[in-house]
């Protein structure tokens, strides 16, 4: 008999919980991030079975929807000091993002008879962002007309969606395979890849944007006994340039500039073994810069 169920969730992350999972988020809705990302052998929710291992949608035998909305800020500062006639110069500038919102959409069509599983997915997989306002009490946030930088900032986000087939070569055993399909939007400024000009200063950009492929393959076996393993193969992303327009200042237009933006073509192969109440993961990152 068909089952449909909807998972709604919200999670509030402290920005320093990313800190050390880089650009990259290290789990995938609300269920996946609890687990810390761990799902190539242990399909718990649907979402964590889609992005880390395609194979083990298997486990799901009925149709499942689900939306996951990840909200997460941070408090970072700047801290500047310059030396003067007068002693020295000092000041600090606090983050103004506020709030961002990574969402995470899936949906699994899977039969009990049925050999043959499916899914489709929309992932806020990365981003990152500061706004350090301009501050004339902080020397690197100071108006640029007197030495500084000015405001400060940076928006980058990055969607992947996938579309998932499963192939249960057993009831024990079952093979996986995803293409992948990516959106990264990126804003800057000023914009460190524009040459500034001595009466301008350093021009803003505008939000470029690039698109990119890759795919995914994956194995799951399921014992059921206790004993869960997977392997899955994620392939490295392949982006084109992102074309910046930019503008100074005073709204004049500045020379255009493109950026490969090697921060997302990473080569990312996830190994992970699990077994039934004690859970064994390796996670291998292999990032060209």
């Amino acid at each position: 008999m068909k089952k449909s169920s909807l998972s709604l969730a919200l999670i509030v992350l402290a920005g320093g919980a990313f800190a050390q999972a880089g650009h990259i988020m290290q789990g995938m809705g609300a269920v996946n991030m609890s687990m810390g990302g761990a799902s190539t052998a242990q399909p718990i929710d649907i979402n964590g079975a889609i992005h880390w291992n395609s194979a083990s949608i298997a486990a799901f035998k009925n149709k499942q929807f689900s939306i996951n909305a990840g909200t997460f800020f941070s408090a970072p500062q700047v801290t500047a000091a310059v030396p003067t006639q007068q002693g020295t110069f000092s000041g600090t500038t606090k983050d103004d993002r506020g709030v961002s919102i990574m969402p995470a959409l899936s949906m699994v069509w899977g039969k009990k008879d049925s050999k043959h599983h499916w899914g489709v997915s929309a992932f806020g997989v990365s981003g990152f962002g500061v706004t350090f306002p301009q501050n004339s009490s902080n020397p690197i946030n100071m108006p640029q007309s007197q030495g500084g930088f000015g405001q400060i900032k940076s928006d980058y986000m990055m969607m992947q969606v996938g579309v998932t087939y499963a192939y249960e070569i057993s009831d024990k055993v079952s093979i996986g395979f995803q293409p992948t399909f990516n959106w990264g939007a990126l804003q800057l400024e000023p914009n460190p890849l524009a040459s500034p000009s001595q009466t301008l200063g350093y021009p803003k950009s505008d939000k470029a944007s690039a698109f990119g492929a890759g795919a995914q393959v994956g194995i799951y076996y399921n014992s059921g006994k206790g004993i869960k393993l997977g392997a899955s193969y994620k392939s490295q992303q392949y982006f084109g340039d992102f074309k910046f327009d930019n503008t100074y200042l005073n709204g004049t237009p500045a020379p255009s500039r493109q950026f490969q933006n090697e921060l997302s073509r990473h080569l990312i192969c996830w190994f992970r073994i699990q077994q039934q109440g004690h859970r064994f993961c390796t996670r291998l990152s292999f990032c060209k810069l």
